[in-house]
């Protein structure tokens, strides 16, 4: 009797530590899921500024070349 009592006891405790073991699982899934996204979000972030930084400095000689005709003219 004694034995089936611990038995019960290990079954049920084994049973708490693959439930937990499984919802530990699913929430490291679901942090590497979101790790995944933010790094293609950041990727593409990345590559929006690096367009954006051509077309300032392309804006930015623009504007130097414009003032140097307007100084050449006046």
């Amino acid at each position: 009797m004694e034995l089936e009592n611990n038995q019960e006891i290990s079954m049920e405790k084994l049973k708490i530590i693959q439930n937990k073991f499984e919802d530990t699982l699913k929430l490291l899934e679901k942090n590497i899921a979101e790790s995944i996204t933010n790094k293609q979000k950041l990727n593409a972030i990345k590559q929006d500024l690096i367009e954006a930084n051509k077309k300032f400095n392309e804006s930015q000689t623009y504007l130097e070349d414009l003032k140097l005709k307007l100084k050449n003219t006046i």
